[in-house]
């Protein structure tokens, strides 16, 4: 389950107090207890809200890990970990696969393309849904959809079928199953912990999207070299089956109040609410032109990699592992900032960071220098995305979270796909440096452009 992609992931977070006087309790809320299906009778699931609203043991713990204090956060961060290093090990097989077998990087930029499409058309239905169906339910469909899907890819692969159309219609019924447990994943993970420690939660769920980043390539680069391809789609088919077993044993409250009108126009009223917003409506810009402008970066590594630097398998794993390394470290460090003044400014630097640091490790010809500015580029994104993602979440109300994420979703998600296409488009006669480097440029200079406005998202 990688609910969040190159965040998703997913970070999130809607509203986090000082964590100076967090009152003690005795015990973690829900330690202990068998997990109950959420309903909207008063039962066990009402029980674990309450239960998380009034007990907090986070104070127990460093201030970057308070949220793990809580049991069914760990058990769901552990479950989705597991499943994003099999996502991430059978992404990278996969991804030099294509570049080894095709040679053309366009089929890089149309299997991202494929894999992120349906975000765009459906994403927004999943925000709706979520507000309305069984959340378990939809998780643990997505999740088994998903293994199934993996271990599809799995089978054709050993018995020498798999052809540049299944990738691509198995990368799409892959995203079709995100698009739709995506914002149920963010507005769960909101869920378990009270609200003072939402902003520590969204920091350790990108933590673990962005560790599982670094583990899944390195898994990558062993299997590749010694069991082959074949045995990273395995791991990936596999590594399902904890995230499974983490969402059946998780307690979760209850849906708020259901929808009374349609989808169609509880979908208008939230797209409204984000247009009149002075705060979402530029947060949703920045995340679709954010993702649209960074993440081509990862698609093109393995043109990078192998054309550019000439590092093979091995240099693509090193790379990716190193910008999971800077994210991790972003990661740890917005945990530990949490929730204070001045974070939209700290977003814009961070867009204007990455958008340096992204260009100089595309130009570069030296392996160990195009790992040091992935470094950097993994921290400034990371500290930027979490940063945004947790802004939306704060100023989402309650009644239109889940169409209110949904909608961010469509803008971040929907951005990526777009960027590797069009990107796709333009290494065929420009070459793989010379674009990521152009789309870096864009990046900083549009968060350049922000920053030097008065008002808006700098002061928030």
């Amino acid at each position: 389950m990688r609910e969040e992609r190159g965040s998703s992931s997913r970070d999130g977070g809607q509203s986090d107090r000082t964590h100076e006087g967090d009152p003690p309790a005795p015990e973690a809320a829900g330690e202990g207890a068998q997990g109950p299906q959420e309903g909207g009778h008063r039962g066990h699931g009402q029980e674990a809200g309450e239960a998380v609203a009034a007990a907090d043991p986070g104070s127990r713990l460093p201030g970057f890990l308070s949220a793990f204090a809580f049991r069914d956060f760990r058990l769901l961060w552990t479950g989705a970990f597991l499943s994003s290093v099999g996502t991430w090990t059978q992404d990278v097989a996969l991804a030099w696969l294509i570049h080894t077998r095709l040679g053309d990087p366009f089929y890089l930029g149309l299997r991202a393309f494929a894999a992120d499409a349906p975000l765009i058309a459906f994403m927004l239905l999943g925000g709706a849904m979520a507000d309305r169906v069984d959340r378990r339910l939809i998780l643990l469909t997505s999740n088994v959809l998903q293994m199934c899907f993996a271990t599809a890819l799995g089978v054709l692969y050993a018995t020498d079928r798999l052809g540049i159309g299944a990738i691509l219609v198995l990368a799409f019924l892959t995203g079709l199953s995100q698009s739709q447990s995506a914002p149920t994943y963010q507005a769960v993970l909101t869920s378990l912990v009270p609200p003072r420690r939402i902003q520590n939660a969204v920091a350790l769920n990108s933590l673990q999207f962005n560790l599982s980043r670094t583990v899944g390539p390195a898994i990558a680069g062993v299997l590749l070299a010694r069991a082959g391809t074949g045995a990273c789609f395995a791991v990936n088919a596999a590594s399902f089956l904890a995230v499974i077993a983490a969402l059946w044993r998780v307690r979760l409250p209850p849906h708020g109040e259901v929808p009374k009108e349609g989808l169609g126009r509880s979908l208008g009223t939230a797209f409204r609410h984000v247009a009149r917003d002075p705060a979402l409506g530029p947060l949703t810009l920045i995340a679709a032109a954010g993702s649209f402008l960074a993440f081509p970066l990862i698609t093109y590594l393995p043109v990078i990699a192998g054309t550019v630097l000439r590092t093979g398998a091995g240099g693509y794993s090193m790379l990716l592992s190193s910008y999971g390394a800077g994210a991790i470290a972003g990661a740890i460090a917005t945990a530990h900032r949490g929730h204070v003044p001045g974070r939209g400014r700290t977003l814009l630097l961070a867009l204007m960071v990455n958008g340096a640091a992204t260009g100089a490790a595309a130009l570069s010809s030296h392996q160990l220098l195009s790992m040091a500015c992935l470094v950097v580029a993994g921290f400034s994104l990371v500290t930027a995305f979490s940063t945004v993602n947790s802004l939306v979440q704060e100023n989402a109300p309650g009644a239109l979270k889940g169409r209110v994420l949904g909608i961010y979703g469509f803008a971040f998600r929907g951005g990526m796909p777009l960027g590797s296409l069009v990107a796709g488009w333009l290494v065929r006669p420009f070459g793989a440096p010379a674009v990521i480097g152009g789309f870096a440029a864009v990046l900083a200079l549009l968060a350049a452009a922000a920053y030097a406005r008065r008002g808006g998202v700098r002061e928030m």
